[in-house]
């Protein structure tokens, strides 16, 4: 599989926190801060396996609800028909199926023992007959693509928007703020590729795609540490009227990250580098942080092109003499 559940995007956003965490900590210990980027990033993985779990859940309780209703002395056959659909979604049963998914899951021991109110209130809201979503999936023909499609829109329009669940994972993550647009895009990908001739759908996404992503984050937090002094003055240099010390903790944190990278990783390309880190600063610091941020690193970059010091290799990366 060429994709995997931690891209790059996902790995700068790590660093940038743990790097801010580390220069606001008075004597810092490196090896300290190191193993926490691995939790964090453990931690993402961890949420992407606990959402693919919640859908097999979900799944199993309908067909769980189902029975109890089947068993009451008063009959109520709309009750439990309206909740057949979901119970017998062919998405969900293929992840339910999934060998490699229940595999990962036993491994990482990922459990819903702490999610079981939020869950509920997951299942009801799906099946809460003012559900405009689960109305139309009922009344659709019965195919595999509407199994899909709906429980896309469960991920986006009601796991996502849970405040429940949100409350639940930050008291056991305190990743979980940031985590969850990337964790959820990637559970969409995983659900999306399924096929319907595939009794497990398809592949679960792998923490890392190969040993190059993994070792991405950990490579650019120890060489931004390292190349600090000997960047600090290039950025100084070229902020015009403005002091290192007025320019804001994250705005100088985020171009030491971007110039580094810049320098380090010869396969990725400058505009590449400037557009994620014009993003970050754009998320993380100031309102204006995005247009200083790229104005600065624009001019520093061209200085280190000059000087010999950013090099880019391979086809269209190659810079001309």
């Amino acid at each position: 599989m060429n994709i995997s559940m931690i891209g790059r995007h996902l790995i700068r956003i790590k660093v940038l926190q743990t790097l801010y965490a580390y220069k606001r900590t008075e004597n810092p210990e490196f090896e300290n801060f190191n193993k926490e980027l691995e939790f964090s990033l453990k931690k993402s993985y961890e949420q992407y396996l606990m959402f693919l779990l919640i859908l097999v859940e979900i799944r199993r309780y309908a067909e769980m609800r189902i029975g109890q209703i089947k068993e009451r002395q008063i009959k109520n056959d709309a009750a439990w028909q309206r909740i057949q659909r979901l119970a017998d979604n062919r998405v969900l049963l293929q992840l339910e199926n999934n060998a490699q998914l229940q595999k990962i899951i036993e491994h990482e021991k990922i459990s819903l023992v702490n999610y079981q109110i939020p869950f509920k209130k997951i299942f009801n809201t799906i099946i809460d007959s003012e559900t405009e979503s689960y109305n139309e999936y009922i009344a659709s023909e019965d195919t595999y693509k509407n199994d899909n499609n709906f429980i896309r829109v469960v991920l986006q329009n009601i796991i996502a928007e849970s405040e429940l669940l949100a409350d639940t994972f930050e008291d056991n993550s305190i990743f979980w703020n940031d985590d969850v647009d990337s964790v959820i895009s990637m559970v969409e990908k995983t659900i999306k590729s399924f096929s319907e001739k595939n009794p497990e759908g398809g592949e679960i996404l792998p923490m890392f795609a190969d040993a190059d992503t993994h070792d991405f984050g950990f490579t650019l937090f120890i060489k931004t540490l390292n190349s600090w002094d000997e960047l600090t003055p290039y950025i100084q240099k070229n902020l015009k009227n403005w002091e290192l010390e007025r320019v804001a903790e994250m705005d100088i944190i985020i171009m030491h990250l971007a110039l580094t990278e810049m320098i380090v990783f010869k396969e990725i390309p400058i505009p590449v580098s400037m557009n994620e880190y014009v993003e970050l600063a754009k998320w993380y610091s100031t309102q204006n942080s995005g247009k200083f941020v790229n104005g600065v690193l624009h001019k520093v970059s061209e200085e280190l092109k000059s000087e010999g010091k950013i090099k880019k290799v391979g086809r269209g990366l190659i810079e001309k003499l």
